[in-house]
């Protein structure tokens, strides 16, 4: 077996707990990205592919978070927690007693460094054009003063990122940072016709979805198991990727995050 593929069994484990947390409390979430591309065009992860993502609504992902608290296994599993743990506005599901070396260490904790699931969540935005793109944009602006506190190298980003996360410095003012936030958010908790997924690699096409293309989550077979893929997966991945049955070029299919891994006991 190979490292790679004893990482994806592994995170597969982790995502088996998940699904059956999720599935005890009715907390709906879906395979998101390549997870999703996986799950579909391979049954199972994309065969390069070296993590796990799902995505869930602000309402699920605020219970996911309370239920985890009190229900997960916290002998085996740390929550980290978005923007409480981190800086970043998305949750992980870490497997104590591993470690996993990415190209950004942030933390010398140990229970911080294990192999993970991410956990990201969806807002509500506004069917209104201009306001959506104004969600967008502060959705960001708020982004890129998350990547200056994790302390990523900016030499690794565009002209156009190096510059907003020069100029996100004024969110270090907590008030300001606040704003921005409630600017992103201030949809959340009213009927909209849109999810946005803001806090990944998305551009405007493809970070705003309608949400009748996630619909309920839909059961599909994923290696040994079964996890969930928007009830319209096909529309939901062409919008974000075009033809994602089409693998891409051989020099493209590499993981994303491994350095170096210790599995410890697993």
């Amino acid at each position: 077996m190979t490292e790679l593929r004893h990482l994806q069994l592994v995170i597969l484990d982790i995502m088996k707990d998940i699904d059956k947390l999720c599935r005890a409390n009715n907390i709906e979430y879906y395979l998101l990205g390549g997870s999703a591309i996986g799950a579909i065009r391979h049954k199972g992860f994309i065969p390069w592919d070296d993590d796990l993502d799902i995505i869930m609504n602000n309402e699920n992902y605020n219970k996911f978070l309370s239920v985890c608290k009190t229900e997960l296994d916290n002998s085996k599993y740390f929550l980290q927690e978005g923007l409480k743990d981190w800086s970043m506005y998305f949750s992980k599901i870490r497997l104590k007693g591993t470690r996993l070396v990415e190209e950004v260490n942030y933390t010398d904790n140990p229970d911080m460094q294990g192999i993970y699931v991410d956990v990201f969540k969806m807002d509500n935005v506004s069917s209104n054009k201009m306001t959506a793109r104004w969600q967008y944009f502060c959705a960001k602006v708020f982004l890129c003063y998350q990547l200056s506190v994790r302390g990523d190298d900016k030499n690794a980003f565009g002209i156009k990122k190096r510059l907003m996360v020069l100029l996100s410095f004024p969110l270090r003012i907590k008030p300001l940072r606040d704003w921005f936030k409630r600017q992103v958010e201030k949809y959340n908790g009213k009927d909209t016709e849109y999810y946005g997924f803001f806090y990944g690699r998305t551009k405007y096409r493809t970070a705003i979805v309608k949400k009748e293309l996630f619909g309920k989550p839909l059961r599909v077979p994923f290696e040994d198991t079964e996890l969930c893929v928007a009830e319209h997966y096909h529309e939901y991945l062409t919008q974000v990727f075009g033809d994602y049955m089409t693998p891409p070029p051989i020099e493209q299919q590499i993981g994303l995050h491994l350095v170096s891994i210790d599995f410890g006991s697993y």
